[in-house]
């Protein structure tokens, strides 16, 4: 079976999302957006993943020196949750994954 719609009938037209009044913008990087409860209370949040040239750890990349050599991004992951409903949300500040006391964190290339 062949579809027949077009993209203007899948898709709405994009707009900017806000956080405080101001447009979302990552630091650096292909951000992927997802919007989930990621905090169970029935209200969708938005979580964003960023990524850039920074301090990652040495002590947590491989123990390969070649790949050491490539150099890695620090990527992390940022939550806006949303503080309004579904239908009309409303972020905030963001805050970035946590685990153990530290930003949560893997190296990218």
């Amino acid at each position: 079976m062949v579809s027949t719609a077009s993209a203007a009938d899948v898709f709405e037209k994009p707009y900017r999302l806000n956080a405080k009044g101001k447009a979302i913008d990552v630091t650096v990087g292909h951000a992927a957006p997802c919007i989930i409860d990621f905090d169970g209370d029935g209200v969708r949040d938005l979580l964003v993943g960023e990524f850039g040239r920074g301090s990652f750890p040495i002590s947590r990349l491989p123990d390969d020196p070649e790949l050491r050599k490539q150099g890695f991004a620090n990527s992390k992951l940022r939550i806006y949750r949303n503080t309004r409903t579904n239908d009309k949300p409303k972020y905030e500040n963001f805050e970035y994954l946590s685990a153990g006391g530290e930003h949560a964190s893997i190296p990218s290339t």
